[in-house]
């Protein structure tokens, strides 16, 4: 490289650093930030770019917003799994829960089948949803379910014989979801218990 651009892209370096410190003064007025600088020689004719680095704000951000994104998908795989389960769906089940999981899911229908009993659930709402475990590449992650719920098994004659149609349960599930793919999680592990009736 030549004298003459090893002055150019000093004084670029320089020019970017100063206009990084005024953007990065302005953070809090403007969080739209650009992600990277163009330079353009008239001289060489050449694009000189640089990336900004990420702050610790910015990050905390980002990795809010997809923690919420995450938990509201969550949120929806959960009524949609407990739903397929009380009902017996194992079309729907065998697309969103991993196999050892689906397995321990189709014994308990094919066992309620044999018994010709049913199962009646209702998802009243979401207490709360708290992500509590993710592994640092984020394609593992355990989300805390705290969920108002009725849940009633009857026997062949549509009689209760377990759990009540008029009481509310408060419901305390444990799922662990693992990425499969860009778009695509699968139940990998589940825990319940209900805290009070």
């Amino acid at each position: 490289m030549s004298i003459e651009n090893l002055i150019l892209a000093g004084i670029v370096l320089f020019l970017m650093f100063i206009l990084y410190k005024t953007l990065g003064n302005q953070q809090k007025k403007n969080p739209q930030l650009p992600d990277k600088l163009r330079f353009f020689s008239e001289k060489t004719g050449q694009i000189i770019e640089m990336r900004l680095v990420e702050s610790n704000a910015e990050h905390e951000t980002n990795e809010k917003a997809k923690d919420e994104a995450f938990l509201l998908s969550a949120r929806i795989a959960f009524q949609q799994i407990s739903e397929s389960f009380s009902g017996g769906n194992l079309t729907v089940l065998k697309e969103n829960v991993e196999p050892k999981v689906y397995n321990a899911f189709e014994k308990e229908i094919k066992s309620r089948e044999e018994k010709k009993q049913k199962v009646d659930f209702s998802l009243i709402c979401f207490d709360s949803a708290e992500i509590k475990h993710k592994s640092p590449e984020r394609d593992v992650i355990t989300v805390q379910f705290v969920t108002e719920q009725i849940n009633v098994l009857k026997n062949e004659k549509g009689e209760p014989i377990e759990g009540d149609p008029m009481t509310i349960s408060t419901v305390k599930d444990l799922w662990t979801f693992t990425k499969q793919s860009k778009n695509k999680w699968l139940l990998s592990a589940a825990q319940s218990e209900v805290v009070y009736e």
